[in-house]
C-alpha cells in the first residue's frame, strides 16, 4: 500500500473515532428518557473513544497528528460537557487527557525511532547488497577476462609450439598470420614485412589479405616503426599528428587503426609484424603488448629459418663465389644425365679456367685472386638461364651445365661468355684489369653418355684450348 494512501486512511479512522461517538452521544442526550447516570456512562465511553482516537493519531500521524486529534477531541469533549451540564465530565476529561497524550507522544517517538532505525538498517542492507552485487559483477568480469586471457595464451602457446617445429620460412609466417587475430581477439588484416639483407629495405613476406596492400615495401607507419625500432599504435590515423596528412589521405581508405611491433633478433630489427583494421579505435595497449609477444616468438623463428637456410647454402655453395661446391655439383650432374636419358634431351658440360691465374696471384696476392674469381662467377651467374647449374670445380676451374642445350648452341654460348669476360674489366687497386678464360665442353649424347666420359672429354678439350694459346673455346 502506498504511503499517501496509508496516511489518508489513518486520518479517516482518527476522525471517525472522534466524530461517530460524539454524534451518537449527542443523539442519545437529546432524548429525554435517558437518565443522568446513563449519560455519564455514555460520556465516559465517548471520552474513551476520544482517547483511543488520540492514541491512534499519535501513533499513525506522529506529533502533528496527535496534537491535532487532541485539539479536536478536547473541543468535542467540552461540547459534550456543556450539552450534558455535568461537572464530572470535565474532571474525567482532565484525568484522561494528559496521560493519553503522554502515552501517545511516547508511542509516536518510539515508532519514529524504530522506523528510523529500520530505515538505517535497510539503507545499510541495500548498501551491502549493492556492494556485493558490484563485487559479484567485478568478479564475473574478472572471470570472463581471465578466461579470455587463458584462451589467448593457449593459442599463443600453440603458435609458439608450431613455430619451434619448423625451419622453413613460409611455415613460420603462415601460423603467425593465422594465429595473430585469434590471440589479439580482434578482426583485421595481418602483415609480415622482412628486411632484405642486401638492399636493407622492407619487403612484404606474408599477408592475410593481398588485395588491399598499397605498398609492398611498407608505408609511412611501417617505416616509422622500422626507423624508431619500437612498437606503434594508431587508434585513428586521420587524427594522428605524427604523420603527414598527404600520406594519411593515401592510406585511410584501406585502414583506420593499426598496431605494429618490430621483429627483433640479436639486437637487430629483421622485420615488422603489423595488424590493421578498417575501423577506428579497434586496438588497445593490451593488444599491442600481445603483438609484441607474438613478434618476439616470430622473430626468433624467422632468424632460425635464416640460419638454417644459410647453413644449408654453405653446405652446397662455395663461400667465395656463391657457386655450387664440387661434391654437390657432381651429384646434380648425375641427376641431370639420368633425366636427360629419360627425356632424350641434350645436355652440355662446360669447363672453363682463368688464364695465367697463378701469375696473377703471385703478382697481386691471394686476395686479388679471390676478387678475380668473384668477378668471373658474377658474369657466369648473370649469363646462365634458369635451370642451368654453375659450380666451382676446383681452384680457378669452374664447371657449368647447360640443360637442354645442344652442342652448337652451347658452343655459341661459350664463345659469348669468353668474349664478355675478356671485355668486361674489374677494378683492383684503383686500376682496371681484364682477364681471359679458356673453355672446353662436351655434349650429351653427341660426345658421351656417362658422367665420367663427359667430364674427361670436357677436361681434355679445356687443356687443348690452353695448349692452343688460351683465350679460346674448344668443342671438338
Amino acid at each position: 500500500m502506498a504511503p499517501s494512501r496509508d496516511k489518508f486512511i489513518s486520518i479517516f479512522i482518527s476522525l471517525a473515532l472522534i466524530i461517530i461517538p460524539t454524534h451518537i452521544l449527542l443523539s442519545l442526550i437529546s432524548k429525554q428518557q435517558i437518565s443522568p447516570s446513563d449519560a455519564l456512562r455514555l460520556y465516559g465511553a465517548a471520552i474513551a473513544a476520544l482517547n483511543i482516537a488520540i492514541l491512534f493519531a499519535w501513533y499513525a500521524q506522529g506529533t502533528a497528528g496527535g496534537i491535532l486529534a487532541s485539539a479536536i477531541a478536547v473541543v468535542a469533549a467540552l461540547w459534550l460537557v456543556l450539552k450534558m451540564a455535568h461537572h464530572y465530565g470535565s474532571l474525567l476529561l482532565i484525568a484522561t487527557f494528559f496521560p493519553t497524550n503522554l502515552l501517545g507522544y511516547i508511542c509516536s517517538k518510539t515508532k519514529e525511532s524504530l522506523i528510523s532505525q529500520r530505515s538505517l538498517n535497510l539503507e545499510k542492507l541495500e548498501e551491502s547488497i549493492n556492494l556485493l552485487s558490484e563485487s559479484i559483477g567485478v568478479r564475473k568480469k574478472e572471470a570472463v577476462s581471465l578466461g579470455e586471457k587463458l584462451r589467448r595464451y593457449a593459442v599463443l602457446k600453440e603458435a609458439a609450439e608450431s613455430l619451434s617445429t619448423t625451419l622453413l620460412l613460409n611455415e613460420v609466417t603462415r601460423p603467425v598470420i593465422e594465429k595473430t587475430p585469434t590471440v589479439i581477439g580482434k578482426s583485421g588484416r595481418v602483415l609480415i614485412f622482412l628486411v632484405d639483407m642486401e638492399s636493407q629495405e622492407l619487403m612484404l613476406s606474408a599477408s592475410s589479405d593481398n588485395l588491399r596492400i598499397l605498398a609492398k615495401k611498407g608505408d609511412i607507419y611501417d617505416l616509422w616503426a622500422l626507423r624508431h625500432r619500437r612498437s606503434l599504435i594508431a587508434n585513428d590515423i586521420t587524427k594522428d599528428f605524427r604523420f603527414p596528412s598527404v600520406e594519411i589521405e593515401k592510406t585511410q581508405e584501406f585502414f583506420r587503426s593499426l598496431i605494429i611491433a618490430p621483429l627483433v633478433s640479436e639486437h637487430k630489427t629483421i622485420g615488422l609484424l603489423r595488424m590493421d583494421s578498417m575501423y577506428e579505435g579497434q586496438f588497445t595497449q593490451d593488444d599491442l603488448r600481445l603483438l609484441d609477444i607474438i613478434s618476439g616468438l616470430a622473430a626468433t623463428a624467422i632468424q632460425n629459418t635464416r640460419l638454417y637456410s644459410r647453413t644449408q647454402e654453405l653446405a652446397i655453395r662455395d663461400g667465395l663465389t656463391g657457386l655450387l661446391v664440387r661434391r654437390y655439383f657432381l651429384s646434380r650432374f648425375q641427376e641431370e644425365v639420368h633425366r636427360a636419358a629419360r627425356s632424350k634431351a641434350p645436355l652440355t658440360l662446360i669447363f672453363l679456367d682463368i688464364d695465367h691465374y697463378k701469375s696473377f696471384n703471385d703478382r697481386f696476392g691471394h686476395a686479388a685472386g679471390d676478387l678475380v674469381l668473384k668477378h668471373l662467377a658474377r658474369i657466369i651467374s648473370s649469363m646462365t638461364k634458369e635451370g642451368d647449374i654453375p659450380g666451382r670445380y676446383g681452384g680457378e676451374e669452374i664447371a657449368l651445365l647447360n640443360i637442354g642445350m645442344g652442342k652448337p648452341q652451347a658452343s655459341n654460348f661459350a664463345e659469348a661468355l669468353r668474349r664478355r669476360v675478356k671485355k668486361e674489366p674489374f677494378i683492383l687497386r684503383r686500376q682496371r684489369h681484364n682477364i681471359t678464360i679458356s673453355i672446353g665442353l662436351s655434349n650429351y649424347p653427341d660426345d658421351a653418355v656417362s658422367v665420367e666420359d663427359l667430364i674427361r672429354i670436357a677436361d681434355e678439350r679445356l687443356y687443348k684450348a690452353k695448349e692452343d694459346g688460351r683465350d679460346r673455346v674448344c668443342s671438338g
